[in-house]
């Protein structure tokens, strides 16, 4: 599969004019090793080194597409594509958060998710730096990556120094990244056995946490009346590792 023929399928599936055009704009190959550049725009997980792997494209912008990221506010519609973009990647009826709250919130209506001027968004486990390149190409705003990995924090850094609106910086992403919080959407690149308490004390009233919980993605909806949360199983993720003080 080339580049070409990945975003026609991204695009068949129903995913956002947005996303589809910062795939179509950012090469991945910029962001693999080279002996994998031949499978640059395989709808697969590929490795990039120490143990870790970017994602499905698939993945990718499902994902994205759970930020809610759009700005043309049709949200219904959206959710709409978002049920039935695969028959593995499914909605759940949203559930409560089973740390977080005991009562089912309903989902805000569209005037509640209107998106801020500037969005600050965290992806935590932002590895090569590729979905941190694809946000760029989404919205306005400033974007920051957190990576346990030095040397994939250096890559990545070298990868992005063009992209003025985004920084990247190395530390336990379980933590989040409290210097620069609160932020409007937070990304888990990686799977978490939980939902980190501190990564949804970072988030904004109104902010969307989406991440890995296991084999499902999470969509976490903050709102002044407690957490939103909807579930979609059937997903592999290399797993969220936190830093332990020895």
């Amino acid at each position: 599969m080339n580049k070409k023929q990945l975003v026609g399928s991204l695009k068949s599936q129903g995913f956002s004019d947005k996303i589809v055009s910062s795939f179509e704009k950012m090469d991945r190959e910029r962001f693999i090793p080279i002996d994998l550049k031949k499978y640059a725009y395989e709808d697969v997980a590929l490795e990039i080194g120490q143990g870790q792997t970017i994602s499905q494209p698939y993945t990718i912008a499902f994902m994205l597409e759970l930020l809610e990221l759009g700005d043309d506010g049709n949200f219904a519609q959206k959710d709409n594509l978002i049920s039935n973009f695969s028959s593995v990647a499914h909605r759940d009826a949203p559930t409560t958060h089973p740390k977080f709250g005991n009562q089912i919130i309903p989902t805000p209506d569209s005037s509640q998710n209107r998106l801020p001027d500037n969005l600050k968004i965290l992806e935590v486990g932002s590895g090569s730096g590729y979905v941190l390149a694809l946000l760029n190409g989404i919205v306005n705003g400033k974007i920051y990556g957190v990576e346990r990995l030095s040397v994939l924090v250096e890559k990545s850094r070298e990868t992005l120094r063009n992209l003025k609106n985004v920084e990247v910086f190395e530390g336990d992403g379980s933590k989040g990244l409290e210097k620069f919080a609160p932020f409007d959407r937070v990304l888990v690149s990686a799977s978490a056995d939980k939902v980190p308490e501190k990564l949804i004390k970072q988030l904004k009233v109104g902010g969307i946490l989406v991440i890995p919980v296991k084999e499902s993605i999470f969509q976490i909806r903050k709102t002044k009346n407690g957490l939103v949360e909807r579930k979609f199983p059937g997903f592999v993720f290399v797993p969220l590792v936190e830093k332990r003080n020895v």
